[in-house]
Parts: structure tokens; C-alpha cells; sequence
């Protein structure tokens, strides 16, 4: 078996490694923080049709 002794992830240069595995670490971060998903959005183009409804059925 053949070992260089590289334990890089993405190439042989240790700064363009630590610089793309920063900017990945960056895109994971800012992924996370937002909090309002799917649901967030079906309440959202729910509330005026149960609204429209609840209002015609009285």
C-alpha cells in the first residue's frame, strides 16, 4: 500500500484546503439558522383561504 502521508480532503495545497473547508463550513451555518420551513409557508397560503371560507359560510 502506498502512502504519501496527505491528509488533505480536497487537494495537496493545506491552504486551499482550509480555504474551501471554511467556506463549506460557512454554507452549513447559514442553512441552520433559518427556522421557518414548509409548514411556515402552508399557514401562510392557508390563513386567506380559511379566512374567504370562514367568512361566506356566515
Amino acid at each position: 500500500m502506498h502512502d504519501d502521508g496527505h491528509d488533505n480532503i480536497f487537494d495537496e495545497d493545506d491552504a486551499l484546503d482550509f480555504i474551501i473547508y471554511e467556506e463549506l463550513e460557512k454554507q452549513g451555518r447559514e442553512q441552520k439558522g433559518g427556522k421557518g420551513g414548509c409548514f411556515g409557508i402552508v399557514v401562510l397560503l392557508l390563513l386567506p383561504a380559511a379566512s374567504v371560507m370562514l367568512l361566506s359560510w356566515r
